[in-house]
């Protein structure tokens, strides 16, 4: 099987290629699931802001309402004051 020491070269150098790709492949399993998590992490992350921004549009609506609510109140009041 080894009759020269090139032979061990090259059983060596298979060795270490074979080494190297279960490496490779572990290495890009660990950085695509690394990958999946930062896509879930900012998928979330878009929800949440999302579901403050409507708040804060509801919220806004809701105190524009009210001021209109304030305004028309105030408008209607000074209407019965100058009639009396």
């Amino acid at each position: 099987m080894l009759e020269t020491s090139q032979d061990l070269f090259y059983l060596v150098l298979a060795f270490s290629i074979l080494w190297f790709t279960v490496f490779l492949c572990i290495t890009l399993y660990y950085v695509i699931r690394l990958l999946r998590q930062t896509n879930e992490v900012f998928s979330d992350f878009r929800e949440k802001v999302t579901h403050a921004m409507s708040i804060f549009t509801f919220l806004k609506s809701k105190a524009v309402s009210e001021a209109v609510k304030g305004v028309v109140g105030a408008v209607k009041k000074r209407k019965t004051k100058n009639k009396k």
